[in-house]
C-alpha cells in the first residue's frame, strides 16, 4: 500500500516549488481557510469510478460490474485521500488529503506523488495538484478622494473615455457581472439592492457570513466594475446598474486552480454574463482549461489580470485561449512596471493610483495598484456592452474590444499594450451597432502541399488580413514567401514568419479569433497530433479508434478533435503515446518530440554511420530520430540548431511551422 498522501498549506512565503507567490502581509495561520489546503483534481474515463476500499482508503476501479467480488480490490493500492467535491459539468473529482496526518508537516511534494499515482492507474484520464493563484492587487497609500482639487480622484475612468459610454448605457439590471475573489461587504450604499446568487466556494454556502469580504480586494475590485454611480455616494464604477454576484474564492489573498474552476462553473451556472478575475498563477492545469472552455461554450465572457511579477508572459487564467487579458497602465499611458506582457495580452487599462473600497483603513478609501483594478475596469465595460446588445458571444466582445481600443507602443498588437488602451466609450458605442464580424471571402493562389499550384478560398474576418503570396523561379529553384496572415507575425520580428504564413494558407495551422498566432508560444501534443495529420493529407473518416485511455472524444467545435486525429496519428505510426495506454494529450509538446514525430511521417531511414549531426547525444529516446532528420536537412530551418540547442525545451508554435514546412517540401 502506498504511505498517506498530504500536503502543505498554501501560505504566503511557500506557495509552490520554485515558483512563490508572495503577498504584502502575511495572515496568521488561524486565518486561513481549510480549502487553503492542496487539492488533486481528477478526471475519469467512462466507466470508471471512486471507491472506498475496506480500510478506508480510496482508488480508482475501471468497468466495476464486470469484476467479480473477489478481483474488486486485487492490485488496487489504496491512497489516503478523500472525496471533497465534484464539478459536475466539467466531470471533474477533486480530492484532498484525509487530515489523520499534520498536512503542514508532510509538504506538497506528497500530493504530487499521489496525482502521479492516480495518473498510473487504469481508467484515470489524467490527475493533477492544483496550482496556486494569488491576488493582483498591491496597496498604496489610502487616501479619501473629497477634495479633487487636491487629489487625482478617478482619473481610470475618464481616461478610457467612460463618461462617453455612460451617454449611452449606464448598465443594465438584467446583465450579472460575476466577480470571483475574497468576496463582498454588501454593506457599502454602492453595491446597496444589487447583489444576486452570492456563494463562497471555500465552505459552499450562500450564507452572508460565508461570502463577506473580510481582506478586502475583492471589494475594492467590485468597486471598480461595478459600483453605483451618480448616488452622491463613494465612488462610481464602470457598470452603475448591472446586478453583482459575488463568488469568494480566498480568504487571506490565496487561492488555487481547483477552487476557481469550481466558482467558474458556479458562475455560469447561477447566470453570469461576465465574469472578472483579478488572481493568477504561473501555472495553468487541466481543471482550469476545461472551466474556462464551459464558460465560453455558455456564452459568458471572462475578464482577468495578467499579472503584476513584470515577467514576459501573461499568468494564468488570463493566458488561457477565451480569456480576455488586462495589463496595467498609468496615468501618462506609460505600462504599470510590474505589469505582465507576452504572447496572450489583449489590452490594457489604468491600474496605478486607482480609488477603490478598503477595509484597512480609518477611511472607507484608498489608492490601489495592479493588474487587479485594471481588470474589473474592462470586466465593467464588458457588462455594459452586454446592455445594449446581449446576443454578443465572447469572440465578438473581444473583437471590439480589441478594435476599439486606443493604440499604444508598437503600431498594431504588441506584447506590451495588446491591442492598447481600453476605449470604453468606442467599444459602448460599437456594441450598440450590432455584431463586430465582418465576414469576406477571397480567393488566392497559394502552393499545395506538393510543386503543383492550386486555388483556395478562404474565409477571413476584420482582425485578421488577407494573405498574398509571392513566387520566383530562378533557373530550377522556386522560393515562395507570403504576407503574414497574423497581426503578431512579420518578417521584422518573427524568425519564421514566411513559415506560418505558407501554412496558414494551406490550411494546416490557424491563430485565434483574436487575429493572433502566437508563434513563440507552445502547442499540446494533441494541438500537433491535428496539425501533423492535417499537413500529411492522412484521411480522417471519423471512424478511428484510438488506443489512448486519456483521450477525449471532442474539445471545441471540430468533432473529429482531438480524439480522431489522434488515432489517425497512431494509425500511421507518427506517435507511440507515452507509454502503452496513454497520449498524454495536455502535455506540452517537446521540440524533441516534435522531431521525432515529424521523422516518423517522413519515413526517414538510417543516415550513414559516419554521419554526425550538429548536435551531441541528448536522449535515448529521440536522439536516433534527431539524426535521421538532420541528415535529411529537416532541421535546417531552425535558426538555433547546433549543440547547444535544448531539445527538451518546450518547441515553440514557429519552430513546429519551420519543421512541418520541411517536411512538405
Amino acid at each position: 500500500m502506498l504511505a498517506s498522501f498530504a500536503v502543505a498549506l498554501f501560505v504566503l512565503l511557500g506557495a509552490g516549488a520554485g515558483d512563490p507567490f508572495v503577498l504584502a502581509q502575511a495572515p496568521d495561520a488561524a486565518e486561513i481557510d481549510s480549502k487553503d489546503v492542496g487539492s488533486i483534481a481528477l478526471k475519469l474515463a467512462p466507466g470508471a469510478q471512486l471507491a472506498e476500499k475496506p480500510d478506508g482508503t480510496f482508488t480508482v476501479i475501471q468497468d466495476w460490474e464486470s469484476l467479480a467480488s473477489s478481483e474488486i480490490w486485487a492490485g488496487k493500492p489504496g491512497l489516503a485521500l478523500k472525496p471533497v467535491g465534484r464539478l459536475q459539468r466539467l466531470g471533474i473529482e477533486i480530492l484532498e488529503p484525509d487530515h489523520a496526518e499534520d498536512p503542514v508537516t508532510q509538504g506538497d511534494v506528497d500530493l504530487e506523488a499521489a496525482a502521479g499515482a492516480l495518473r498510473l492507474m487504469s481508467g484515470v484520464l489524467w490527475a493533477e495538484v492544483s496550482r496556486p493563484l494569488r491576488a493582483c492587487l498591491t496597496p498604496d497609500d489610502p487616501y479619501y478622494p473629497a477634495g479633487y482639487s487636491t487629489t487625482i480622484g478617478q482619473w481610470g475612468p475618464r481616461r478610457v473615455g467612460l463618461p462617453m459610454a455612460w451617454d449611452i448605457t449606464t448598465g443594465s439590471a438584467d446583465v450579472v457581472v460575476a466577480i470571483l475573489d475574497s468576496g463582498l461587504r454588501a454593506d457599502f450604499p454602492d453595491f446597496s439592492g444589487r447583489v444576486v446568487s452570492p456563494y463562497s466556494v471555500l465552505t459552499h454556502s450562500s450564507s452572508s457570513a460565508a461570502w463577506q469580504d473580510n481582506l478586502g480586494h475583492g471589494t475594492a475590485v467590485a468597486g471598480v466594475a461595478v459600483a453605483q454611480g451618480n448616488n452622491g455616494e463613494g465612488i462610481a464604477g464602470a457598470a452603475w446598474n448591472v446586478k453583482i454576484m459575488p463568488v469568494k474564492i480566498s480568504e487571506a489573498g490565496e487561492s488555487d486552480t481547483a477552487i476557481l474552476a469550481e466558482a467558474i462553473q458556479y458562475a455560469v451556472d447561477e447566470g453570469a454574463d461576465v465574469i472578472n478575475i483579478s488572481f493568477s498563477g504561473r501555472q495553468t492545469s487541466h481543471t482550469l482549461t476545461a472551466a474556462v472552455g464551459y464558460a465560453v461554450e455558455k456564452g459568458v465572457a471572462i475578464v482577468a489580470a495578467a499579472g503584476n511579477d513584470g515577467a514576459h508572459s501573461v499568468s494564468y487564467p488570463a493566458g488561457l485561449p477565451g480569456v480576455i487579458a488586462v495589463g496595467a497602465t498609468g496615468r501618462s499611458d506609460t505600462l504599470w512596471p510590474s505589469s505582465n506582457t507576452g504572447d496572450a495580452l489583449d489590452i490594457v487599462a489604468p491600474g496605478d493610483d486607482i480609488i477603490s473600497y478598503s477595509l484597512k483603513y480609518a477611511s472607507p478609501f484608498a489608492y490601489w495598484d495592479g493588474t487587479s483594478l485594471s481588470s474589473p475596469l474592462v470586466a465593467g465595460v464588458v457588462g455594459l456592452m452586454l446592455s445594449v446588445d446581449s446576443s454578443i458571444s465572447p469572440d465578438e466582445v473581444a473583437e471590439i474590444i480589441a478594435g476599439t481600443a486606443d493604440d499604444l507602443g508598437a503600431g498594431g498588437w504588441d506584447k506590451e499594450h495588446g491591442w492598447g488602451l481600453l476605449n470604453a466609450g468606442e467599444a459602448v458605442e460599437r456594441a450598440s451597432e450590432g455584431s463586430a464580424v465582418t465576414t469576406t471571402t477571397t480567393t488566392t493562389t497559394m502552393p499545395s502541399a506538393t510543386s503543383t499550384t492550386t486555388t483556395t478560398t478562404t474565409t477571413t474576418t476584420t482582425v485578421v488580413t488577407s494573405s498574398t503570396s509571392t513566387t520566383t523561379t530562378t533557373g530550377s529553384s522556386t522560393t515562395t514567401t507570403t504576407e503574414p496572415q497574423f497581426v503578431d507575425v512579420s518578417q521584422a520580428t518573427t524568425p519564421y514568419w514566411n513559415e506560418i504564413g505558407l501554412l496558414a494558407s494551406l490550411g494546416v495551422i490557424a491563430g485565434g479569433t483574436d487575429g493572433l498566432f502566437r508563434p513563440e508560444g507552445d502547442l499540446l501534443r494533441q494541438q500537433f497530433a491535428k496539425i501533423i495529420v492535417r499537413a500529411c493529407a492522412y484521411p480522417v473518416l471519423g471512424s478511428e479508434r484510438c488506443p489512448f485511455v486519456d483521450v477525449v472524444a471532442q474539445t471545441g467545435l471540430d468533432p473529429l478533435y482531438p480524439y480522431r486525429y489522434v488515432a489517425v496519428a497512431y494509425q500511421y505510426g507518427i506517435t507511440k503515446g507515452t507509454d502503452f495506454t496513454h497520449f498524454s494529450p495536455y502535455r506540452t509538446l517537446t521540440r524533441a518530440q516534435m522531431i521525432t514525430m515529424v521523422a516518423r511521417a517522413a519515413g526517414l531511414g538510417e543516415p550513414p554511420a559516419g554521419y554526425d549531426p550538429p548536435f551531441p547525444m541528448f536522449s535515448s529516446d529521440h536522439y536516433a530520430s534527431a539524426r535521421a532528420a538532420a541528415y535529411a536537412g529537416l532541421l535546417d530551418g531552425l535558426v538555433d540548431m547546433g549543440p547547444d540547442y535544448d531539445f527538451l525545451a518546450p518547441a515553440t508554435r514557429g519552430e513546429v511551422c519551420a519543421v512541418v514546412l520541411t517536411l512538405l517540401q
